[in-house]
């Protein structure tokens, strides 16, 4: 997007995000924006990825008031600890893989120690 906005002007790359419905992306960006933009992201990305499993645990288990707040409870613990560092996608995907065989494939550069 850099070079868009270089060819052809800080206006046409604000017309071009906006056409591809990015809206919350500072086209500016110093060091602040990109983190205010990141958490931005990661929270309604953490958000949306809550909402449809809840979906899914009451269409298709029955779970009802009691057992989603469970539910919301240890997704958010699990998600702090991701958050704080204290493990990595790498450990989830690793701890996943080992206990139950099942592998999700993320690209390496997504789960890359920090």
């Amino acid at each position: 997007m850099v070079t868009y906005a270089k060819e052809h002007g800080l206006e046409e790359a604000e017309k071009e995000l906006e056409q591809r419905g990015i809206r919350q992306m500072p086209i500016g960006i110093n060091k602040s924006d990109l983190k205010r933009f990141e958490q931005y992201e990661k929270q309604n990305t953490i958000k949306t990825v809550l909402l449809m499993a809840l979906m899914v645990m009451r269409d298709e288990y029955g779970f009802g008031y009691e057992r989603l707040n469970r539910f919301i409870d240890r997704f958010n613990k699990k998600t702090a600890c991701l958050v704080d560092d204290y493990v990595s996608w790498r450990d989830i995907q690793q701890t996943i893989l080992d206990e139950t065989g099942i592998h999700i494939n993320l690209p390496d550069d997504f789960i890359e120690e920090r």
